[in-house]
């Protein structure tokens, strides 16, 4: 396939803000801490650090909303199970649609995702241990950011988005891309905002493809897991038909076959 020739751009980091500590453990316990509103430069993210974190696993995850809709405050059960299994977990704001293009927020995401490793090890994480996971569009600015080479996880979990391949989702919508994805309605950028369009570019992360039982949803991912492994990297899927697209993000953390799902591709870290 013919590759963009312009790679996404972005310049590093930013300075910690003024933040916010509030208990994250039962009275009596040690007590883990979360940091809220810290400036990665573009934006903000959240820091949920496990007491005495001292060199801990990183997963930072970005939401999801049609790219132009959620914010970094909805984790649902995902900080609590991690930080309780000892992973620094950061949830990273971008800048919302129309305020950005998908472009521009996957460039967000990739200096948040620098700014962790170049800094979490202030707040007991390891920035040599950074899994980047999304939900829906978080799912593919997560990827974009990424494969496009903007920035390099050590492990990608992609959770249920349809816009892997922007052009292949218009053709199996009678050309045109769903009212969900108006934000991505630009035919010249389909190319450069698919992530697909990067999968042989380098080596990518071992990545998790996971996909709920939403119209397409199926195809659209297996098409992109299998993209990626004929091009040499290594892919692990995940049939979370038995989900919805809502469900299979805020089943993470409860005990379920997703998380269970997570959970082993995490072992890697």
């Amino acid at each position: 396939m013919t590759r963009p020739t312009r790679r996404l751009f972005l310049s590093a980091a930013g300075a910690a803000a003024t933040t916010l500590f509030l208990p994250f453990s039962l009275p009596g316990t040690a007590r883990a801490a979360t940091t809220k509103d810290i400036s990665y430069g573009a934006n903000r993210l959240d820091i949920y650090t496990p007491a005495n974190a001292s060199g801990a696993p990183v997963l930072a995850f970005v939401h999801g909303g049609a790219w132009k809709a959620g914010s970094k405050g909805s984790v649902g059960a995902k900080a609590r199970y991690y930080t309780g299994k000892g992973f620094v977990f950061v949830s990273i704001g971008y800048t919302l649609y129309p305020g950005a293009n998908a472009e521009q927020q996957a460039v967000q995401v990739a200096q948040a995702v620098n700014w962790i490793k170049s800094n979490i090890a202030t707040y007991g994480g390891d920035g040599g241990r950074v899994a980047l996971m999304g939900h829906s569009a978080g799912c593919h600015l997560s990827a974009l950011a990424t494969l496009s080479g903007a920035c390099t996880p050590k492990l990608l979990i992609c959770n249920d988005t349809g816009a892997y391949d922007v052009a292949y989702l218009a053709e199996i919508n009678n050309g045109s891309v769903p009212a969900l994805y108006s934000a991505l309605d630009r035919r010249n950028q389909w190319k450069r905002w698919s992530p697909i369009a990067y999968v042989g570019n380098r080596a990518q992360p071992p990545t998790l493809v996971m996909w709920s039982g939403g119209r397409n949803r199926d195809r659209i991912s297996l098409r992109f897991a299998n993209a990626m492994a004929a091009a040499g990297n290594s892919v692990t899927r995940f049939d979370g038909s038995t989900y919805n697209h809502l469900s299979i993000n805020s089943a993470i953390g409860r005990n379920n076959s997703v998380t269970a799902a997570v959970d082993r591709f995490l072992q890697q870290l």
